[in-house]
């Protein structure tokens, strides 16, 4: 099966970069992922249950997610499932950065962006 180009999933929604974002450093389950979002931005971005989930079915489908078995020793709920990154949900995350990166030099250079913070 030939590579797919991460290129193609861009523009990414705010709540798929956040995930991605989310998920970048280790595996968790969808209310972690909800927390930890949370956390990281200050309250400013948050997702229902209803929406992650949708959300999340959408990226495994998409080979940007991917569920995991539990570790041997852990404590087994069968109604929690735990999801990392693909390979693919990485590049895809890479590339949308750089998309965002290159847009906010854009701006800076317009200079859009004088005396804000």
């Amino acid at each position: 099966m030939p590579e797919r180009d991460p290129q193609e999933m861009l523009p990414l929604t705010p709540p798929v970069f956040h995930i991605l974002l989310t998920l970048g450093t280790e595996s968790m389950h969808g209310y972690a992922i909800m927390q930890e979002l949370e956390r990281r931005t200050g309250g400013r971005a948050t997702l229902l249950p209803g929406s992650l989930y949708a959300t999340i079915a959408r990226m495994v489908s998409d080979g940007l997610l991917e569920e995991v078995a539990l570790r041997r020793g852990a404590v087994e709920d069968r109604r929690r499932r735990v999801y990392r990154l693909t390979r693919f949900g990485r590049a895809v995350a890479t590339a949308e950065a750089a998309r965002m990166g290159r847009l906010v030099k854009l701006a800076r250079e317009q200079d859009l962006l004088r005396g804000t913070t």
